[in-house]
């Protein structure tokens, strides 16, 4: 087989696409803190609500941080051009 008629291995492929550079810093979360409000009020996520307020921080802090690892409005804002 000609070798311009090969498939690319899966790294090569990868090394193509550059990865997105996000500021995830908890001064870029809590700058955009609305928003993050926002993103987990869309999931049935209300921050201010007494049983939310009563769980354990590192559960929390995961939903928050998940945010950024998933195609949301917050990842966008967070993503450095």
């Amino acid at each position: 087989m000609p070798q311009h008629l090969k498939p690319e291995a899966p790294n090569a492929l990868a090394a193509k696409t550059p990865a997105a550079d996000i500021d995830g810093s908890l001064l870029a979360l809590v700058t955009n803190w609305r928003l993050v409000v926002a993103e987990l009020a869309e999931r049935g996520i209300d921050l201010y609500a007494p049983e939310v307020l009563a769980r354990p921080w590192p559960g929390i802090r995961a939903v928050i941080f998940s945010l950024i690892d998933s195609p949301t409005r917050l990842r966008a804002v967070l993503t450095r051009r």
